[in-house]
């Protein structure tokens, strides 16, 4: 693809229109059809002040036209104060009925734009979840969160609306010139050449600052978000280590530069419409002295002025309205290329979980010749290791940190794809097709759970609707976790609330909830990744006590720094650089040792 074109406003169009859904596409022709409905009613509007003003001035001669004898017959009008009446009440209906028709268009503009970013950014953070591991370990979070909380927003407002508000403007915009031409072609002509090249002028000089205000504040946002999660993320440290003030200099300098950004690009959108508005007052004024002078005076000036001077009224601001929205979407196109290469991560076809569908485990999980590192550069984690994992056996692993313990799991899980070798479920090799077929019979334990801000029901049983939940299960997976005493001393029981991220519970209770959770889950395979650390010696003994008395129905794997942890294993893995130095039982590896 050129790279000229991919930063092309009209190939972010496209590639933009591409992710809305058809049925609003559908209500986009709609809202075509109104906005056409719109300007129709605008310019009548426009039009109708002509023989309106005429009556005023020169109430006999309209009376006695041969376009007015239509209505004088259909309303039985005698005189020409009648008349003038019946113009006034057109007149005014006229006008209610092209507000009321603005009021319908920008409802169904505003709500139609916000409809399509709640659907954009629906997608992103859908698309976003079914990536890769590989994908979210090498991303920065605060990219994502920025994406679909600001900047899916900010699309809505600085391009989609502004979008619409140009379309429309043109359309009106349109008509009002073929109204003006009708009724003084140089002046509409001449004025329209004037104001174009105005605006033309101005768009040359500010083009390129309004790009590099929008690239400034798509990465500042992104800055923003990042200081605020790391400040308030690791507050335990920010208060024990006193800097505050640090973080606050962080955040105030990304979005002082980021405010800066938004600032001129607002004076740069709002500002044309002052010069506008004091050229036009001028040009009207003069107009008004020539007309007035010439053949007919004041009766032939005042409806042509007033015309002309109710269009200026409407044809302005829609000139600004154009300018400013255009200043809009020029400035948003850097967030807008960051919000379609999220939209543009393809969603794998696997990746749509069929529970229906089972893989195969009676046997053993074998690793054949794998080879695993996290980028080109990086060196090889693994390289032509081998192993072989019976179904239903107790697994331990030990090693120094970074000697691939880890890793080694996340492979297993599937999480992350082989780059030699391969990974087998009773001989049946695990590729992107199957592999949420096998993880959906895995549990993983990590070392520091994460709780979501909900109740201690719904972190147990995660991902299942509260309403779904089975609480005699939830109890027994409480009990099996050594938590259920803790959970039934608190006023809520099951239904108190762990705060964000667990804050509420110590980091041992933290760990029997993430425990609890995979065993409500009865997978075939458990994995506890120093899931046990935060615990004491006896709740340790208790925990392991109950997993290993389910062994035979589970698959159970675990990393831990503490020898006896792996006591009851089958089978112990000591590994150092990715290799497997020592195997055996915990006997083997005491002896060894």
């Amino acid at each position: 693809m050129d790279l000229s074109m991919s930063n092309s406003p009209y190939y972010n169009y496209l590639q933009l229109w591409s992710h809305i859904k058809a049925p609003h596409r559908k209500r986009f022709f709609l809202l075509s059809i109104l906005m056409i409905l719109a300007s129709i009613v605008e310019v009548v509007s426009i039009g109708a002040v002509i023989p309106f003003l005429s009556a005023l001035t020169t109430p006999q001669q309209v009376f006695d036209h041969q376009l007015a004898q239509p209505l004088i017959a259909l309303f039985d009008i005698i005189n020409p104060q009648q008349f003038l009446l019946l113009l006034t009440i057109l007149f005014s209906i006229a006008a209610v009925v092209s507000g009321m028709v603005r009021i319908a268009l920008l409802w169904a503009q505003t709500r139609f734009s916000h409809a399509i970013g709640a659907d954009l950014s629906e997608s992103i953070y859908r698309r976003t979840l079914f990536q890769p591991y590989e994908v979210h370990i090498a991303r920065n979070s605060s990219e994502v969160i920025s994406g679909i909380s600001i900047k899916s927003s900010q699309v809505v407002t600085n391009i989609l609306m502004p979008t619409f508000t140009i379309i429309s403007s043109m359309l009106i915009l349109a008509l009002i010139l073929v109204l003006l031409v009708i009724m003084n072609p140089v002046i509409a002509i001449s004025t329209t050449g004037l104001f174009g090249l105005f605006y033309a002028f101005i768009i040359f000089f500010v083009k390129k600052r309004l790009m590099i205000n929008g690239e400034i504040m798509s990465h500042k946002q992104n800055d923003v978000i990042k200081s605020l999660q790391e400040g308030l993320g690791g507050i335990r440290d920010v208060l024990l280590d006193g800097v505050q003030n640090v973080y606050c200099n962080i955040f105030h300098h990304s979005d002082l530069v980021l405010r800066k950004a938004q600032a001129d690009n607002q004076i740069i959108g709002g500002s044309p419409r002052f010069v506008i508005e004091s050229i036009s007052i001028v040009l009207i004024a003069f107009l008004a002295f020539f007309l007035v002078n010439e053949k007919g005076g004041i009766e032939f000036a005042i409806p042509i002025l007033g015309a002309l001077a109710l269009s200026a009224q409407r044809a302005l601001p829609l000139l600004q309205q154009i300018f400013q929205s255009w200043s809009s979407i020029r400035g948003s196109q850097s967030i807008l290329q960051d919000i379609l290469s999220f939209l543009n991560q393809k969603i794998p076809s696997h990746a749509c979980l069929n529970l229906k569908e089972r893989l195969v485990f009676e046997n053993s999980i074998s690793l054949t010749r794998i080879g695993y590192k996290y980028n080109s550069a990086a060196p090889w984690i693994f390289k032509n290791l081998n192993l072989n994992i019976k179904k239903g056996s107790c697994i331990g692993f030990i090693g120094t940190t970074g000697s691939g313990k880890s890793t080694l799991l996340d492979i297993i899980m599937s999480l992350l794809p082989l780059k030699q070798g391969s990974l087998a479920i009773d001989g049946e090799v695990v590729t992107l097709k199957n592999q949420h077929l096998w993880q959906s019979r895995i549990s993983h334990v990590p070392q520091h759970v994460f709780l979501s801000d909900t109740t201690i029901a719904e972190n147990i049983a995660f991902g299942i609707p509260l309403k779904d939940i089975n609480y005699d299960r939830l109890r027994e997976a409480a009990k099996g976790a050594q938590i259920l005493e803790v959970i039934n001393a608190l006023n809520d029981g099951f239904n108190a609330i762990t705060g964000e991220r667990g804050v509420q519970f110590s980091g041992g209770q933290r760990q029997r909830i993430g425990i609890a959770r995979a065993l409500y889950k009865k997978s075939d395979v458990i994995i506890l990744d120093e899931a046990t650390s935060a615990l004491d010696s006896k709740t340790e003994s208790a925990v392991m006590e109950t997993i290993n008395n389910m062994s035979e129905k589970m698959t159970i794997l675990i990393i831990a720094h503490r020898l006896s942890t792996l006591k009851k294993c089958d089978q112990i893995y000591e590994l150092d650089k990715g290799v497997i130095t020592k195997s055996g039982t915990y006997k083997d590896i005491i002896n060894n040792n």
